[in-house]
């Protein structure tokens, strides 16, 4: 498994680039509802910080089996991150 800081260094800039693609599809699409980007924007902030509070807790961290299903889940979440950009179409 790669180290704790890796993940959270690209949980950080994977975040960094949907918020990146969000921005870029707001200004190319000035029709865009305010309020449903301002709720993507908000949800994917809120789901990095949860995965890095995931990230720094495993929980039960003794238990191999438990620890990658806990990996396991973060990254299912991270791939629900990326399709929040959806939302904005």
């Amino acid at each position: 498994m790669a180290s704790i800081r890796k993940l959270k260094k690209e949980v950080n800039y994977l975040a960094y680039e949907v918020l990146t693609e969000a921005f870029a599809f707001k200004h190319f699409h000035p029709e865009l509802d305010e309020n449903k980007f301002d709720d993507v924007i908000r949800n994917i902030v809120k789901s990095r910080n949860d995965i890095i509070s995931r990230i720094n807790n495993p929980g039960d961290a003794e238990n191999p089996e438990n620890l990658n299903q806990h990996f396991n889940k973060v990254r299912e979440d991270l791939s629900a991150m990326v399709k929040e950009l959806e939302n904005l179409g």
